[in-house]
């Protein structure tokens, strides 16, 4: 199982955001949230990706309970969200991609293979010198895809991933994360309003 839930809640000013029972995520498939504003998909993906911490309720991950009082880095290093608007540093594209692997201490000379090979990817190979912040919407949310992918990671989750995006853009990404699950392996959630798209990439919809 990638991950459980177990009465899960997120409660900010004594307002409830979230609150599920329970809910599970099997490892292989494309999962997507689908809800109305207000239902909890994005405090969903942000606890999921253990950049927030829930209220109560236990969290499991690959069956191993997670500790948010512990540092969960390592975690964080498996399972990178990309968000609805994703924010570029002030730098190229190139520079942009490379943020992680310099955290992470990859070698120069592997950086730039990794970064060509991810921006080839999502199809942003061309703009590999141009300066990130003066992107449109759709080349921005690929471009971050593009720093996620760079990581290496076993799961990745989207918010709204198409959102701000036109049609063109919208269908570049969505094939994107079609090639991420079948061709790469990496499980992928995604929220979104749209039914149509859910049904298209989703092996499941879970309705918050």
């Amino acid at each position: 199982m990638l991950y459980s839930v177990r009465n899960l809640k997120k409660t900010y000013n004594r307002r409830t955001v979230l609150d599920l029972p329970e809910i599970s995520f099997e490892k292989g498939r494309i999962y997507g949230l689908m809800g109305p504003n207000g239902s909890g998909k994005t405090t969903l993906l942000h606890i999921l990706s253990f950049l927030d911490t829930p209220t109560s309720g236990e969290l499991f991950y690959e069956n191993q309970p997670v500790s948010f009082k512990e540092k969960t880095l390592a975690l964080r290093r498996e399972v990178v969200l990309v968000d609805q608007h994703p924010i570029m540093f002030t730098s190229s594209v190139y520079k942009n991609v490379e943020f992680g692997l310099k955290i992470r201490k990859i070698p120069k000379f592997e950086r730039q293979k990794i970064i060509e090979e991810c921006l080839d990817r999502v199809g942003m190979r061309e703009f590999i010198h141009a300066d990130a912040p003066h992107l449109s919407g759709g080349e921005t949310q690929r471009v971050a895809i593009a720093r996620a992918l760079a990581c290496s990671p076993k799961v990745m989750l989207f918010d709204e991933p198409t959102a701000s995006v036109d049609v063109t853009h919208q269908a570049v990404i969505e094939n994107i994360i079609l090639d991420l699950r079948h061709d790469r392996g990496v499980d992928c959630i995604f929220s979104t309003h749209d039914r149509f798209q859910a049904s298209k990439l989703a092996d499941e919809i879970i309705s918050l």
